[in-house]
């Protein structure tokens, strides 16, 4: 699907309609624009998306984290 927008002014262009409702696009929200070979990609912020993985290696392997949390617990009774 294609559209064709008017930049203005101050380089503002209006999302059409139907692509803010088909993206729950709505006002507000934070458009994060990245730059490809084709040209710009503008998608919705999900700024959880960028926390994904930043506890990685913090508890280490996940079922063993779990067990020793278990053991601890059941020591303390």
């Amino acid at each position: 699907m294609s559209e064709k927008v008017k930049v203005g002014l101050r380089g503002q262009v209006v999302i059409p309609k139907k692509l803010r409702k088909k993206y729950n696009i709505e006002e507000g929200i934070i458009i994060e624009i990245d730059e490809t070979k084709e040209g710009l990609l503008l998608k919705p912020f999900n700024p959880v998306a960028e926390l994904k993985g930043i506890g990685k290696g913090v508890f280490g392997d996940p079922v063993k984290y779990q067990k020793k949390q278990r053991e601890e617990w059941d020591n303390k009774q």
